[in-house]
Formats: C-alpha cells, structure tokens, sequence
C-alpha cells in the first residue's frame, strides 16, 4: 500500500496499530516465557533434577508447536494482518498443504519474537518515561534513588531522561521498522504459495470468462428479442387498420419471442445464481443448436422476412456441439441485423461442411450504410464467439450486399483429434 497519500494523523494510526499487533504478540508471548524462565531455574536448581527441567522444556515445545499448526490459529493471524497491518490477503483456496502449515507456523512464531520483544522493550522503558515525567510535579533532580536497577550507571537526571527518551524514541523506531518488515513478510508466510496464486489466476480468469459468456448470452438473446418486439409491434400498429390479420400474426411473433427470451433469461439468472467454480454449469445448455435453425427462419418467414435456404435441415442435427451451438448463435445475431438494416426483407443463407470445417454464408442487400446498435457491439461478439469455437467470423459490405461469413473446425475440443460424428455435407437445397 502506498503511503504518499497518507497525512501524519494516518501514519501515527498506522503506527499504532502496528504496536497493537506487536502487543498481540506480547500477550501471546507472556506464557511461553513464564514456562522457559520456569525451566531455566529447574535446570538450575540441584533440587528439581534435570528430569524436571526436560519436561519443562518438552511442554514448551508442545506449547508451541500445536497452537502453531492449527488452522484456526492461521485465520486469527490473516484476520489480525488485515485489520492491523493493513496487508490484503486472498482467502486460501482448498485444503492446507504441507507448506501452508509451516510457513503459517513460521509467521506465529515471528508474531510471538516481534511482540516479546516489544514487551521487554515496554517494561524496561515505560517506568523510566513515568517516573520521569512525574519527577517535576514531586520536585526531584536526581533519580538515581528511584531507577538505580535500571539506570545505575547513569546518578544524574539529565542523563537518565536523555537515555529514557533515547528508550521511547527507540519503542517508537522499532514498532515502525518491525511494523514494516511484519507487512513485507505477511504476504510471504500467510499469502498464496505460487501454485496457490496460479490457481487464484486460474479462478479469475473462468470468472472473468463466465462473466464474457453471460454478457454474450444475455446480448443474442435480449437484444435479438427486444429487436423482433420492436419491429413487430411496430408492424402491428401500422397493420392494425388495413390488415387486421398480418397485425395479429406480427403480435403472435411479438409473444412467441418475449416467451422464447423468457425461457432464455430465466436460465441465464439460474447460471448467476450458481457458484462459481470447475464445476459451473455452462452455458451452451442454453445457446441452442442448428437443430433448431429451420423453426427459427420459419418464424422469422412468418413475420415477413424472405429467406432463400441452401442447406439440408436434415444433415444439422449431426454436427458437433461445439461448432452447432456457435452457428445458431452467430446466425441469430446476424439475421437480427438482417430484420433491421435488409432492404428489402430478404436474405440468402448458406450451410456447408467439409469433412472437418463447417461454413456459414449469410448475405442481405441494405440502403445505405447501417448503423450497427451497441456501436458494433453484436459483431464484436460474432467475431468472439467464433474465436471461442475455434473458428473465426468476417463481416463485409459491397456493392450493396452486407455479408456474413464463418468458419468453424468440427473438431474443435475433440480429445483424439479424429473427425467427430457428422462432420459430412450438410449442402443441399431444402
């Protein structure tokens, strides 16, 4: 974290915060010390025997060994690196490993070295400052008689208050210096271990893909129905007085649609609701396939739209999922715009397989030069969509005729790398 913008009443609460740290570790200190001084004087006194003073010292271990590895211990410690250190770190991902444990057990005991040594610190210092600081209000010039364990060597009072306040200039360096070398090491022994920050890496990036694919869906599927809604309803309008039948059918389109993008919008909201993870569902459950390209052109034929077909309907349902699902959607995106820049109401569209790559032709005249919703928005998502199956998408107008061309592999994903189930002629005129 950058302390430039930091003003001095931040950095002194930064300060003290850190000495707040350090005095956690003080107290959590306070029992190991009375068991080591405990152990000392056994192994010194001839009474105690030297038994005695070795089973001191194993519980001193014990004592320090098993709070070390536990992982309650491990989350006390991240809980009070965040809220005292002001040190950002992730949440560990799975169980703990090995070198999670003992570099955790490594930081506590850093944590209890830290805070005994501020706490010697404070209990040689702090009745030196007291004393000194009452000694005007009483009227004595010498504190030999008062400090003279502690600052024998030094008989007058100007000595001692200078080596007193050299003492509390020292506390406050020391909270600092450590304070820093605590935040620097925090990360190192309570963060993500390298494969832990590659799995981290890992999470984002599906989140962010899951994010990108939820985006996409929620685009074919939303805007291409708000675009049939509008143009029908708008149709429907125009109709309502002269043919009262091409209104009711451009407002039956209207419903197919809005129940058509309901039953989409509801699956996606299920996929926002699930948790994130390897596990995820994924979309294509939702996307749809070529298999249900011909009801789909017949309902756009029923609301008016002039479609020439060149492929066999019956060869579609035998294409992989992969390459199926991402036609339908690049198509469906693509005959949107044809419902809103054709002129006229016509288009030719084109279905052909090699034995490993699958073509999609889509052509429309238009007047003038469309203005793209989104600023382009939909033909950024063909181009992504294509690329996600392995394939690629290019869009072009010439001469009056807008066109869209795509390709994908058809065995794209496949793990033996051999040619998947219905990678065969699907060309034909239905």
């Amino acid at each position: 974290m950058a302390d430039s913008g930091r003003t001095p009443a931040k950095r002194a609460g930064q300060v003290f915060r850190h000495f707040v740290f350090m005095m956690i570790g003080a107290l959590l200190a306070v029992p190991y010390i009375a068991v080591f001084i405990w152990g000392t004087q056994l192994a010194g006194s001839p009474e105690a025997g030297s038994l005695s003073a070795v089973v001191a010292f194993i519980l001193l271990f014990v004592l320090l060994t098993v709070p070390a590895l536990l992982s309650v211990t491990r989350a006390l410690e991240r809980t009070a690196v965040r809220e005292l250190l002001d040190v950002e770190l992730p949440e560990p991902i799975g169980s703990a490993a090995h070198n999670r444990r003992w570099r955790g057990a490594a930081w506590y005991l850093v944590h209890l070295m830290a805070g005994g040594l501020t706490l010697v610190a404070a209990v040689f210092a702090i009745p030196v400052m007291v004393t000194l600081s009452v000694m005007p209000l009483t009227g004595q010039t010498r504190v030999s008689d008062q400090l003279s364990a502690v600052l024998s060597p030094f008989a007058d009072s100007t000595t001692a208050v200078l080596w007193s306040l050299a003492l509390g200039a020292g506390i406050i360096i020391f909270t600092i210096l450590t304070g820093m070398a605590l935040r620097h090491w925090a990360g190192v022994m309570l963060g993500p271990s390298p494969a832990e920050r590659l799995a981290l890496e890992e999470q984002a990036a599906r989140a962010s893909a899951r994010r990108n694919e939820l985006a996409r869906e929620l685009h074919d599927s939303v805007g291409h129905a708000l675009t049939v809604t509008t143009l029908q309803a708008t149709a429907a309008q125009s109709l309502l007085a002269r043919d009262p039948e091409a209104a009711v059918r451009a407002m039956q389109a209207v419903a197919d649609t809005g129940r058509a993008a309901l039953a989409e919008l509801d699956h996606v909201i299920g996929i926002l609701r699930e948790p994130e993870g390897p596990g995820a569902q994924p979309m294509d459950g939702a996307a749809g396939s070529l298999v249900e390209l011909p009801g789909y052109l017949d309902m756009l034929a029923r609301q008016g739209l002039d479609i020439e077909r060149n492929f066999d309907a019956r060869r579609l349902d035998g294409l992989p999922p992969v390459a199926s699902t991402a036609a339908f959607k690049i198509l469906q995106e693509g005959l949107t715009n044809v419902l809103k820049y054709a002129s006229p109401q016509q288009c030719a569209l084109t279905i052909s397989a090699e034995p490993r790559m699958l073509h999609l032709d889509l052509s429309n005249p238009v007047s003038g030069v469309p203005q793209l919703r989104g600023g382009g928005r939909g033909l950024a998502g063909i181009a992504e969509r294509a690329r996600l199956a392995g394939g690629s998408a290019q869009t072009s107008l010439t001469k009056g005729i807008w066109s869209l061309v795509a390709s994908f592999p058809l065995d794209f994903w496949q793990p033996d790398g051999g040619q998947p189930d219905g990678a065969q002629s699907v060309r034909g005129r239905r």
